[in-house]
């Protein structure tokens, strides 16, 4: 296979730097105008799930003009596609879709300006293990706003026990997919959100809006 080819098919069909989900671009902007005017200096903006990072470059954007420099971005992704699922039989979810690779999205971001002082990118598949090993190695800050975008119910399910110890009352989290399989609770990211609430009945949390087909954003009240 030829470069070009093997370029192409690594980015999903092109490569071209883009979204997969407009929506979330506007429930990003609306998490921000939620937080704006709060102290949510000196805290993180995380997203789970970057595919090719627009949306992580566009959030970078939207924050520095409403915060200046005091907000710190955390990336996280496989960069290898998603991992298969036990749970989750979807069309869109087979393993390896949305691959791009890290190198791809690094210089996408530069090439659009990321302020890579105050971000960072993590690679790798989301396991408890992996999650522990950066906690060892990185101190991070609270969370402000968190994408969840891992698609899968396992992905998503280790993604809330890491960002727990993060969490804040005033956190916005931002599911792209809660509703992905008609509200059922037994799939996706809702059935994790759903256990990561029994497990942790202190965590409690508020309904702010919906986005999109499956998008739902909620804030954190008690934590």
């Amino acid at each position: 296979m030829c470069k070009s080819e093997s370029h192409q098919e690594l980015h999903n069909g092109n490569s071209l730097f883009y979204t997969l989900s407009p929506s979330l671009l506007v429930a990003i902007v609306k998490a921000f105008n939620y937080q704006r005017g709060k102290e949510i200096g000196y805290q993180g903006y995380y997203e789970f799930g970057l595919f090719k990072g627009f949306s992580f470059w566009f959030a970078e954007q939207i924050g520095r003009a409403y915060y200046g420099e005091t907000l710190y971005y955390y990336g996280f992704d496989s960069f290898e596609g998603l991992p298969e699922s036990a749970v989750d039989d979807h069309i869109n979810w087979m393993p390896g879709n949305y691959t791009a690779s890290i190198e791809f999205v690094i210089d996408q971001l530069e090439k659009n300006g990321m302020d890579f002082k105050r971000a960072k990118l993590f690679k790798g598949l989301f396991s408890a293990s992996y999650f522990d090993q950066l906690k060892q190695d990185e101190a991070f800050l609270p969370v402000s706003i968190c994408v969840i975008d891992s698609d899968i119910y396992e992905s998503c399910v280790e993604v809330l026990s890491f960002i727990k110890d993060y969490l804040r009352v005033g956190s916005i989290l931002v599911f792209d997919d809660y509703n992905a399989f008609d509200k059922a609770d037994d799939h996706g990211e809702r059935r994790a959100l759903l256990e990561f609430e029994q497990d942790n009945p202190d965590f409690v949390k508020r309904h702010l809006f919906d986005f999109g087909r499956y998008g739902v954003v909620f804030k954190v009240v008690c934590i």
